[in-house]
Parts: C-alpha cells; structure tokens; sequence
C-alpha cells in the first residue's frame, strides 16, 4: 500500500506544481504588491468567478451579476447554464463563506483542487487495470499533460494554424470543468468496480454510487455528463456483447445508474424548461446532420479500435478481458459524441468535448490499451518518457502563464479600487436595492473593459455594458448596450471599425464588440459547424448606424443607460465631454492606480 502511495504522490505533485504555476508566476510578479487576483488560465473564467462572488454574497441561484440584476417576485429571471449547474458554483461559494474566502481566493485554491482532484482519480481508474505502479504514474502524467495537445489544442497546434483557442493544461479551466472534471473518472471507476464485483451487495452499493456520481455530474457540466452517459451505454453494450459471463451483473448495474438517472433527469429538464430563450443563443446550438469525424480525439479512438482488433487477432489480448473492453470503449466514444447530430439533427459547441473531456478519455484508453506492451521497457526508459511528458507539461504550461502574466499584472492593479466599491456596496443602496426589488441602478463605467470584466468578482455593483447579459439570461441579442458604451468612451466610426476586423490591441474589446454586434458563433470559428465569416458591407452597416446613434444620441437615450460610478486609469487623460454632457460628476477619489467618480444623471 506505502509502495502504491509513494507512485501516487509522485504523479500527483507535478500536476499540483504544474497547476500553481501561473499563480506563481504572478505572485513573483506582483511580491509584497499582489491584491489578490487569480491568475487567469482561461478567457471565460471571468464570468465563473463573477458568479461565484454573487453566491458568496448571499444573492439567489438566478443571478445576472454584470447587469446588477437578482430574481426577485417583482422581477423574475429565467434560469441560465450557470444556475442550472449549480453543484459546482455552490460547493464554492459555500466553502468560500464558512473560510470568509473571496471569490479570487477560491479559485486560486479550486485550480490546485483541480489538479490534485484529477491526478488521484486517473491513478485510482489505471490502477484498476494496470498492476505495474510506475505505468501508473506515467499513465497519469500523459493523460492530464498530454491532453491539450490530444484536442488539437496547445503549443503543438500553435505550430501549425493560429486558430488556437486553449493553451495550457485545458482541464483547468474553472470552474468548469475543473471544478467536476474528476468525476467523469470517478463514474467510469466506480461502474467498473460495479460490474466486476462478485459480490451482489457490494455491486449494489457500487452501482448506487455510480448512479449518485453521474446525478452530480448532470448539474455540474453539461459536456461531462453527456459523455460520462454516452460512455456508460457504451461500455454496458460492449460488456453484454463481448463479455457474456457478465451480463447478468451488468444489467443489474446498469439498471440502477438508469433508475437514479431517470430521477435525475426530471428535475433537470424542468429547469431547462425555464431557460432563457438567450440561452440557445449563447450556447450556438445549430441543425445540422453532416458527420464530424475529422477530430484530433476521433482519430486516436479510430487507432485505438485499430489496435484493439489488432491485438486480438495476434492473440496479444483477448476482447472479453475488463481492460480490453474499457480501452475499447473510450475509442468508441468520440465517434458517437461528434457524430450524434448525424440521428438528432442538433449539435452545440462540439469543442468542448474535444477540449475539456474526450480528449482525455481517449488517451486512458491508449494508455491502458499499450501498458500490456509497457511492461516489457525498463526503468530507465520509463524515467526518460517521464522526463520528456514532464518537460512538455512545463512547456505548455509556463508560455501561456508568461503571454498572460501582463494581463493577470492588471487585473491584480485593479483589484484596489473594486475593493473600494465592495465597501461602498453596503451604504450606497447596491444590496439592499438587490434585495428589495431585484436590481440596482448603481451601476459602473469604465472605458477600460478589463474593469468591467473584473468587477462583478469583487463587488456587487452592476456594470454599464452587458458584458454577461446573454449567458446570464438577462439580456436577449438586441439588448446589449455596446452602441452606448462605445459613445461614453469616446469611440468614433473609426475606432469601430478597428475593433470589428479585429485590428485593435485591446483583445477583450475586439471580441466583444464582434460578437455583440454579429453573435457569438461569428466571433470564434470553432463556436459553429457552419460559420459565417464577418461580410465587409456587414460592417460598413454597422459603422452608418453608429454613426447615426452618436449624432442623435438624446437625453431620452441616455435615460436608458444610466450609470453611477466612472473608473478610469489615473495615468490617461480621459475625454469626459460626453459624459458631461449628461452628468454632473463629483470629484476623483484615487484608489491605487485608478480614479473613482460618483456621477448623477443632469436634470
């Protein structure tokens, strides 16, 4: 068992080290100065953290924290894909409120989970099918360093096209999937164990847990327990097939999963009920029928399936051993998770399978499928493949943290004055507005974006743009405020016209000034199956119609957008002219590296 633990814990700690590091990176950084701001690994965690923060501050499950808006009797949200999966957000928020945690902190401490969480549960899972320890290990460290790479993603991709939009170990993205991704691990174990169980109260007990661990897993990410089902069919009907001395356990177990399943899903499709019709819009779900089998994921499956009838017909495995038949099955799997439009007719956002979850399957069951042969190497030559996967994982992850080390330098500058909002939430009506009546009219500008961005994870107050209108369910397409925010920034066509081709250096705004204006699945390519590129007479139309909205904009107009706050960078020499025009606006407050204003609409 010491023997066993010592194995785990060297597969485990670099992938802790490894998953600290862009942390590290920006504790160096920053040293005596740092705030407390997370490093941020992945462009959508922004959003995760905001809403974390809102639970922490006791808001309800439906929350816009962006807009400033809560459900509330006299103004009732729709459900959203963060308040229907909801275990992850509220496990956070609840061990964040008993610790008196920000939410900056529990992330910092969720991605260390993340590693530690995954690296434990693939040793547990390989253990069940290969009796060499240092394999293992080795397995362990392939799976979660080399998975990036498997999705088409990372360093290596960046080699051959720059339509790369994960780098780093994907799996850390939070909170998801870091938060749940164990897991879809722990399922696959935990059913594994059910079905090879001799003895039947045990193999009840198992089946209970694994039908309790996919419950968790169906509010918690939708691409984790779409899979961990797809996988679950999968591996029953390869087992009933191929392994008849079993089908009697495998039924039984499958039943249950199947029964708790069944339960499960009442209570879930009742909250996708009452999504937002937002919702389908953000998460781009298109008709298509056409096959998708061209996919990094799909063509290490097809090897593996490849291998496997290899393999059986030198009689170098046979097909009803339990590895044979587990390895097959992860082969098998993103064959039908990227082919099921192909019978439903319906796909959405594919790439997060690719990205976040098949990937890695795909290589556990390479891994086990090869340890038979794996055995044969030495010592020595173990410790060189670890050396090299080792050596890749420091590449992979130590190039984004530096590409990202400015930025996440900013944030933390940031992080002062949102601070300083955080405190005047308590007196200038933000949460007791929220409670009352469900929103605030303290809202927040900035014609610094990353502000914005930043704020709904340290403060309660709303922001001016919609930045989360559209995945929080609070805003349909035509609701988004970008026209508005442009004209307080001082934007002229010109300086649209260089956020809509994508020729800005300020990244967060040429994306969201894109998909504001033509919809997510025109911004990023991978979104759609069918995308349609930005048209230049597209663009022109919307350069005329900002240009007419600034010439008429009236006091009417600026009636719908009001704002109490203005954040600006102390060291620019901001034009307020257009928000003088309709705000008186109170002395500076200088917090940090930024300047704070109180404004009130003119009368």
């Amino acid at each position: 068992m010491w023997k066993r633990l010592k194995w785990c814990v060297l597969s485990v700690l670099p992938i802790l080290i490894l998953s600290l590091a862009p942390q590290a990176r920006l504790w160096v950084a920053r040293g005596v100065e740092w705030h407390g701001a997370y490093a941020v690994v992945d462009g959508d965690e922004f959003l995760y953290s905001a809403y974390i923060n809102a639970l922490i501050e006791n808001r309800p499950r439906r929350n816009d924290p962006f807009s400033g808006r809560d459900d509330n009797p006299n103004a009732p949200l729709p459900e959203s894909a963060f308040s229907i999966q909801y275990v992850p957000p509220l496990v956070i928020a609840s061990f964040a409120k008993t610790f008196s945690l920000s939410a900056s902190t529990s992330f910092i401490i969720l991605i260390a989970f993340a590693g530690l969480s995954a690296a434990v549960a693939l040793f547990w899972v390989l253990s069940l099918h290969i009796d060499k320890d240092p394999l293992v290990a080795l397995g362990t460290l392939i799976v979660l360093i080399l998975g990036t790479a498997t999705a088409g993603q990372g360093l290596l991709a960046a080699f051959f096209t720059e339509n790369v939009s994960t780098l780093g170990l994907a799996f850390l993205r939070r909170y998801q999937p870091a938060a749940a991704f164990f897991g879809f691990f722990v399922f696959c174990g935990l059913v594994e164990c059910a079905i090879r169980s001799t003895r039947r109260i045990n193999r009840v007990l198992l089946a209970v847990l694994s039908g309790v661990a996919l419950c968790c897993l169906v509010f918690s990410y939708l691409y984790l327990w779409t899979a961990a089902a797809a996988w679950v069919m999968t591996f029953t009907a390869l087992t009933l097939y191929f392994d008849p001395g079993r089908r009697r356990q495998t039924l039984e177990v499958i039943v249950i999963i199947l029964a708790e399943g069944g339960l499960t899903a009442i209570g879930y499709f009742y909250l996708l009920s009452n999504r937002a019709h937002s919702l389908n819009e953000t998460q781009t779900m298109i008709s298509t029928h056409r096959p998708d089998l061209f996919r990094v994921p799909e063509i290490l499956g097809g090897l593996i399936i490849i291998g496997v009838i290899a393999f059986v017909r030198r009689r170098k495995i046979q097909l009803r051993q339990p590895s044979t038949i587990f390895a097959l099955s992860f082969g098998v799997l993103p064959l039908l998770l990227f082919n099921q439009q192909v019978v439903t007719g319906r796909s959405m956002q594919p790439f997060h399978f690719e990205h976040y979850i098949v990937n890695y399957a795909v290589l556990l069951g390479a891994v086990i499928l090869l340890a038979n042969f794996a055995r044969l190497m030495s010592a020595k030559a173990l410790t060189i493949v670890a050396s090299m996967v080792l050596l890749w994982g420091v590449a992979e992850v130590a190039v984004p943290s530096e590409i990202r080390n400015a930025s996440n330098v900013k944030n933390d500058q940031i992080v002062p004055v949102l601070l300083r909002l955080k405190t005047l939430s308590a007196t200038d009506g933000t949460l007791s507005d929220l409670r009352s009546q469900g929103k605030t009219s303290q809202l927040v500008f900035s014609p610094d974006i990353d502000v914005l961005m930043l704020l709904p994870t340290w403060t309660a107050q709303g922001t001016m743009i919609g930045l989360g209108g559209l995945d929080f369910g609070s805003a349909n397409f035509e609701e988004r405020k970008i026209f508005a925010y442009l004209y307080y920034s001082g934007a002229n066509t010109a300086r649209l016209d260089e956020l809509l081709r994508g020729r800005s250096n300020d990244l967060a705004m040429n994306y969201y000034a894109r998909s504001a204006l033509f919809g997510h699945e025109r911004a990023l390519p991978q979104l759609s199956l069918n995308r349609r590129v930005i048209q230049d007479f597209e663009i022109q139309e919307q350069l005329r119609a900002y240009d007419a909205y600034v010439t008429t904009f009236s006091q009417s107009e600026a009636i719908k957008h009001p704002f109490a706050y203005v954040i600006v960078a102390a060291q620019t020499q901001f034009d307020f002219s257009r928000i003088d025009r309709w705000y008186e606006r109170g002395p500076a407050e200088r917090v940090g590296q930024f300047e704070l204003y109180r404004v009130r609409m003119r009368t």
